[in-house]
């Protein structure tokens, strides 16, 4: 069962950047577009800088703790504590349905795609979805870690493959700073949403248990191989000719041709299921540990109520949902400040095997709450 459960450092730092990498890394090149290269790349690295802080935080408190519960467990543990257990049940149902409208989406899009490239008809493609993505989470930690390292290789592969289609375009690369504040915080709040990764920590902890000290520099390669990405689609999408599209790749399979098309959806595909096998297996670890419930049950119920959204196509929920998912996701990365401290007084390892040092002071505490806040505005803007 400990082989099962151990991951290498590469199939470690993979999930991170499954959890995080999604479909919504299609909308940031046009955003950078309407901001411009320069202001994008500053962007990229305040973000990425901002995220890791708050993601290495969490990495804290796993060490301090020394346990390989999930992360609602811990807030249980530090805060929810004494009078305000109850408190814990509302956040868990909340969690709860904005997981499954992440996941309902993911298997939606999947399914197009599947159908569209294979020519099957939509049902079809929604079910061939589910089997990939679900039966990769039924057999486990390490299934998972195989599968997010195969999947995240591919995507590198893919965008590459964007990159040199672009080099033998004419390249039209501006970097005049364009845009206002809006437009800026539009795009630092997309960027944020493609770097969260938080649910996926206690993953990596958990697998890479045989080496603690492993884990932040996970993190760090996890969410830094979601930068590269990003920086190598964006600049693709703004250095070739044409319009730059709010899903990039409709932009670009106007400027490269039609099989930049069949890359993108390829892309697109891989991305959700990454995500997907990170969140719901993230989901059905919440599930059994909170209500005691067997793996099988609970990976049952972490994915099947969600396919069933999907094939039912409640639209007006999954909207809904999508944005309470945002707002529940800058609460936990605000609440995270509160959680770090506590596991600082009250933690089970009194000397870690790696602690932020200085970088987890109160100055850099509230970097990281402003810096969600921020994300926060940003989701909220319309352009």
């Amino acid at each position: 069962m400990e082989k099962e459960k151990r991951l290498t450092f590469f199939e470690a730092a993979a999930i991170i950047t499954g959890y995080g990498v999604g479909g919504g890394i299609m909308a940031v090149p046009y955003l950078a577009s309407l901001s411009g290269l320069a202001v994008a790349a500053v962007v990229l690295v305040v973000a990425y800088g901002i995220s890791l802080l708050m993601h290495l935080m969490i990495a804290e408190v796993m060490l301090r703790d020394n346990a390989s519960g999930q992360l609602l467990e811990l807030f249980e543990k530090y805060l929810f504590r004494g009078r305000l257990a109850w408190l814990m049940w509302i956040f868990f149902a909340l969690v709860v349905l904005a997981f499954m409208a992440s996941l309902a989406a993911f298997i939606a899009g999947g399914g197009e795609i599947l159908a569209e490239l294979l020519h099957f008809p939509l049902w079809v493609g929604y079910w061939l979805t589910y089997a990939i993505a679900a039966g990769v989470v039924f057999f486990g930690l390490k299934a998972l870690g195989i599968s997010e390292k195969v999947a995240v290789i591919g995507i590198v592969v893919l965008v590459g493959i964007f990159a040199v289609g672009a080099a033998r375009q004419p390249v039209f690369l501006s970097t005049a700073v364009t845009g206002n504040l809006q437009t800026y915080l539009a795009l630092y709040g997309m960027v944020m949403f493609s770097f969260f990764a938080i649910f996926s920590v206690p993953q990596a902890a958990q697998g890479l248990s045989w080496n603690r000290r492993l884990l932040p520099k996970a993190i760090a390669v996890g969410i830094g191989t979601n930068a590269l990405i990003i920086a190598t689609l964006t600049v693709t999408c703004l250095a070739v000719p044409g319009e730059v599209t709010r899903v990039a790749i409709i932009g670009l399979g106007r400027s490269l041709g039609g099989w930049a098309t069949i890359v993108g959806s390829v892309f697109i595909l891989l991305a959700m299921l990454t995500s997907y096998w990170s969140v719901s297996f993230a989901l059905a670890v919440v599930v059994e540990e909170r209500l005691g419930w067997g793996p099988r049950q609970s990976w049952l119920a972490a994915t099947l109520p969600a396919f069933l959204i999907a094939i039912t196509g409640a639209l007006d929920f999954l909207g809904f949902m999508r944005l309470a998912g945002g707002a529940i996701a800058v609460l936990i990365a605000v609440m995270v400040v509160p959680l770090v401290n506590a596991a600082r007084r009250y933690g089970r390892v009194e000397s870690p095997e790696w602690t932020l040092g200085i970088w987890g002071g109160l100055p850099f505490q509230i970097v990281v709450v402003a810096g969600f806040l921020l994300m926060a505005a940003g989701s909220m803007v319309s352009l």
